[in-house]
């Protein structure tokens, strides 16, 4: 990977939390969530780039909120939803008022959807006079800046939210450890903004804070979420409690203690007698998860089965979601919490023992980008190091990856690590291998107010 560009936000947008390609025209744009209470969206086909930025200084957000997460619509390019404190917004980027732009004045406007769409662009949130404000700004009749829908179902801060490819629900997940999980997609029933259910947290879900929630497309009806419980929960959206859960925290002290058997044996010495080392880093907290969520088909795919996890010990956790999935016998002793609490699914950990060298400090990021078809993982971390992992090479069962090769240095699936130069918050990444227009494979939002897009060489 080699840099390719380099994005700057309006000065005063703060530390660049989160960014997101748009599903649509090829990734012609850029939406970027920042830490004081603004989110850019960069038109990456012009020259001056900065097309939309709102602020809590023309009333789009609460003054002190931060943007941690940005989004878009799959069925509606003109659509960008922004979480601040415990209410995701959503905002209509053709209407939006010359006081929500850049300074410079350049503004690239998303093309009008057909008329047929206007029962969607005013939702059953608005008065009719927010509605006419919206008539009016489309034409620079009014500098009202009102979202389009709010969506404040959450109880507690919001730390990332996702839409499922169909454009019907939103998935928010808040420092409560629950996830709200909201209707957006009924244009003309009057249910936009209706709360459908909520993935409880404690006793049963996430102890705590929520960090991250992922989805399945080939599964709709599937969720994965991660938390600073350092917990991974996989749900069905029609129930409220997880039905699988993987406790991180056990699975390194059972990788662990097999490692340590495995030198006890090869030593001939008695596996009691051996100690194992302390741990140095942070707890192995889950910061972010990732699932296949691009809209190809993978080339690799096992790689629907995996959610990858950043823990805050510098790995990447790999799980497999559908081990014993489809043994009735396995679903019979799910009833039992004894048996839950002692069989997991087969895990790994990329950056542990042999499978690489982990992150210096919390692994912050990770995805699974489409120009990888699936065997590439992409992390960011703390350590201001980005990864790229082939993470098949960290199976030997022959059943999630191919089996190692009897060179290590074939077997070890860190394919590249280079120094990014800050904190890495957060990748975003194109669905295909075709870079986004201007240049770009990957990019980087750090504790800076500049995004670096890398180019996959």
């Amino acid at each position: 990977m080699q840099r390719a560009r380099q994005l700057v936000a309006p000065e005063g947008t703060g530390s660049l939390l989160s960014c997101v390609l748009s599903p649509h025209d090829g990734g012609s744009s850029l939406a970027v969530g920042g830490e004081n209470a603004s989110a850019v969206v960069f038109d990456l086909r012009g020259s001056n780039l900065v097309a939309h930025h709102l602020t809590a200084a023309v009333g789009c957000f609460g003054v002190g909120e931060a943007v941690p997460c940005v989004g878009h619509n799959p069925l509606a390019p003109h659509l960008l939803y922004c979480a601040s404190g415990a209410t995701v917004t959503a905002w209509d980027l053709r209407c939006l008022p010359a006081s929500t732009r850049n300074g410079g004045g350049y503004a690239r406007s998303f093309p009008r959807d057909d008329a047929k769409d206007e029962s969607f662009v005013f939702g059953t949130h608005e008065t009719s006079n927010t509605r006419e404000n919206y008539q009016g700004s489309s034409t620079g009749g009014s500098t009202h800046t009102t979202p389009l829908h709010v969506y404040a179902h959450n109880v507690d801060e919001i730390n990332h939210f996702v839409i499922d490819s169909n454009g019907n629900n939103l998935y928010a997940a808040d420092d409560s450890g629950c996830v709200a999980v909201v209707g957006i997609g009924d244009r003309s029933g009057g249910k936009n903004g209706v709360l459908k259910k909520t993935l409880k947290g404690a006793p049963n879900g996430h102890a705590n804070i929520c960090s991250s929630v992922s989805l399945r497309p080939h599964k709709p009806t599937e969720v994965v979420t991660g938390g600073l419980d350092a917990c991974v929960c996989r749900w069905e959206n029609h129930k409220s409690v997880p039905v699988t859960k993987w406790n991180i925290t056990r699975l390194v002290g059972e990788h662990a203690e097999r490692e340590a058997a495995a030198e006890a044996e090869a030593e001939g010495t008695d596996v009691a007698s051996r100690v194992s080392p302390s741990q140095m880093m942070n707890p192995p907290f889950v910061h972010c998860v990732a699932t296949w969520s691009c809209k190809s088909d993978p080339f690799v795919p096992h790689v629907r089965r995996i959610a990858a996890a950043a823990c805050g010990d510098g790995t990447v956790a790999l799980l497999d979601l559908d081990a014993g999935g489809s043994d009735k016998k396995s679903k019979k002793e799910k009833n039992s919490k004894k048996k839950a609490n002692e069989n997991f699914p087969p895990c790994a950990f990329l950056g542990r023992g042999e499978l690489g060298t982990p992150h210096a400090t919390a692994t912050s990021h990770v995805c699974f980008p489409g120009w990888g078809d699936g065997e590439i993982l992409v992390s960011g971390g703390n350590d201001r190091v980005i990864k790229i992992w082939r993470w098949g090479r960290a199976f030997g069962n022959g059943v999630l990856g191919p089996e190692p090769q009897p060179n290590q240095s074939e077997c070890n699936p860190m394919e590249h690590s280079f120094l990014h130069g800050r904190k890495v918050n957060w990748v975003a990444h194109s669905d295909s291998r075709a870079a986004a227009p201007g240049g770009g494979h990957v990019f980087v939002c750090d504790t800076s107010e500049k995004i670096t897009g890398y180019v996959v060489t």
